[in-house]
C-alpha cells in the first residue's frame, strides 16, 4: 500500500497544496503541492480556495496550469495582476474529493485513511488513524487508542492492509506489525 499525501478532507474538498508567493506580473500562482509531487490538473476546470481566517472556500475558474520543478504555476480566472496574486499567499488550494485522479490499485489518498480503525490480526482494536508523518526512513501512521497512547505504524506492505466489510462500505486497516511495536509483550 503506498499513500498519497493530500492534507485533510474539508467537507467535499480535499486540501492539494498551498500558495507559496506571486509568479512574475500577470496573476500567476507558484503553488506547492501538499502530496511531493504535482498532481495532474490537466482537464481540471475549477480550484478552491481556503480563507486563512477559516471562511467559506472560495470557487475560482482553473485558466492554466504548468509545472516549474517541483512545484505548480497556476492561473485563475478573477486574478490579473501581481497585487491580486500577492493577496492570495500562503491560503491552501483544494479541490473536490471526486475531481483527484485515479489511483493504482495499491495506492491510497491520506484523506482516505483519517479516521478508519486499525485492527490486529487478532481482533484487538488498535485505535484510530489521526495523522501520517513523512520521515526520512519511510512514511509512519499515528494511530490513537482509547487511552490516548499513539502508535507509530511504518507504512509497509508487511505491517498494514486496507480491507472493507462484506458490502465494500466501510474501510478498516489490518495491522501485522513487528512484535512490541504496539506495546504488547
Amino acid at each position: 500500500m503506498r499513500i498519497i499525501f493530500t492534507g485533510a478532507r474539508r467537507g467535499e474538498l480535499v486540501e492539494i497544496g498551498r500558495i507559496v508567493k506571486p509568479q512574475g506580473v500577470k496573476g500567476e500562482l507558484k503553488v506547492l503541492p501538499l502530496a511531493g509531487a504535482p498532481l495532474d490538473f490537466s482537464g481540471l476546470e475549477e480550484l478552491f480556495l481556503l480563507p486563512a481566517s477559516g471562511g467559506p472556500p472560495l470557487a475560482y475558474p482553473l485558466l492554466a496550469v504548468r509545472s516549474q520543478g517541483g512545484a505548480l504555476v497556476i492561473r485563475l480566472a478573477g486574478v490579473d495582476d501581481r497585487n491580486q496574486a500577492e493577496a492570495l499567499r500562503d491560503r491552501v488550494v483544494a479541490l473536490a474529493a471526486g475531481e483527484l485522479p485515479p489511483l493504482a490499485p495499491d495506492d491510497i489518498y491520506w484523506h482516505q485513511l483519517a479516521g478508519l480503525a486499525a485492527y490486529t490480526a487478532e481482533g484487538r482494536k488498535v485505535g484510530l488513524v489521526t495523522d501520517f508523518m513523512l520521515t526520512a526512513a519511510h512514511p509512519l501512521l499515528v494511530i490513537v487508542d482509547e487511552q490516548h497512547r499513539e502508535y507509530l505504524v511504518p507504512v509497509h506492505p508487511e505491517f498494514m492492509a486496507l480491507r472493507h466489510d462484506h458490502e465494500g462500505e466501510s474501510a478498516w486497516l489490518l495491522l501485522t506489525p513487528p512484535p512490541g511495536l504496539l506495546g504488547e509483550g
